[in-house]
């Protein structure tokens, strides 16, 4: 049962960090560059959370849905004030520009918040017992089932509506989206905002699972950056599956090792596939 309960937390975090990869996969196919930035976007999406929740005393799905909208509101700022103006000069340069966001957005809420780690005062989750041992909670099905849901609503989006499929044309070929009458500057904005959504969620899940703290987006982002190479940068099924192994296997091999070394088990997969597999466990050459 033990055992269990380990893969239990380890689908749990494969879950939120599918979440936060996803749009971070988007971005990269789209906007041809990693957005250091997006796991700070996790963490605004956390901290607007918690101030919704905490000192205003909101509704939790209200707090929930105000924190996605406030951090999506925000990112959409960056994009348009940031990122859009310098596009034109390349990856290179949206990447470092993306490394000095980051460290914007962090120094911000240290200032405004300080660095003491905050909680959401939640009710204690139920609890499904097997065999005497509390296998799963009502938190973390809650967890799974809105990643889920997500996952699928995401496919949906990408394979059935004609916005979808312009991100799908334009994450293949810019210039040709553009030859082709594709209005590349709107499917930009609507990747940046799933992008912003999801991470804003992921964030806000978080939040809700464990701590709040102020460096928990440089964190994610390491866990992003591994599991995007995992499942092939810009394959979005591939982050997908990657980040549920990578949740799983981290979690699993503290029944093997120090949980000290937990994250350093995320960076033997990584720099094993660069060698063996480079391009991912389902590659990454197309957007999917």
């Amino acid at each position: 049962m033990e055992y269990l309960q380990y893969f239990v937390f380890g689908l749990v975090n494969g879950s939120i960090l599918l979440l936060g990869t996803v749009g971070f996969s988007m971005i990269r196919r789209t906007e041809n560059f990693l957005n250091i930035a997006h796991g700070q976007y996790m963490l605004m999406g956390a901290i607007f959370g918690y101030t919704f929740y905490e000192p205003l005393h909101l509704n939790l799905v209200v707090a929930a849905v105000l924190a996605i909208v406030a951090t999506t509101l925000m990112g959409l700022a960056f994009n348009a004030v940031v990122f859009r103006p310098i596009r034109a000069h390349g990856g290179l340069y949206l990447l470092f520009t993306s490394v000095g966001v980051a460290y914007v957005i962090h120094g911000a809420i240290e200032a405004i918040y300080g660095f003491t780690p905050r909680a959401y005062h939640t009710a204690p989750p139920a609890q499904i017992w097997i065999a005497g041992y509390p296998i799963i909670s009502s938190l973390q099905i809650l967890i799974i089932v809105v990643a889920a849901a997500s996952a699928v609503a995401l496919h949906f989006f990408l394979t059935r509506s004609r916005m979808g499929m312009a991100v799908r044309a334009m994450s293949s070929d810019y210039f040709l989206a553009q030859v082709r009458g594709i209005h590349t500057n709107r499917v930009s904005t609507v990747v940046w905002i799933v992008s912003l959504v999801l991470a804003a969620l992921a964030g806000v899940l978080l939040g809700i699972y464990g701590t709040v703290y102020t460096d928990m987006g440089w964190a994610m982002i390491l866990l992003i950056l591994s599991a995007a190479v995992l499942g092939g940068v810009g394959s979005i099924y591939g982050v997908m599956v990657a980040s549920l192994l990578m949740g799983i296997a981290m979690e699993m091999s503290v029944i093997f090792l120090n949980p000290a070394y937990k994250s350093a088990v995320a960076f033997i997969i990584i720099m094993l596939v660069l060698v063996f597999k480079p391009e991912g466990i389902l590659g990454g050459g197309e957007a999917r």
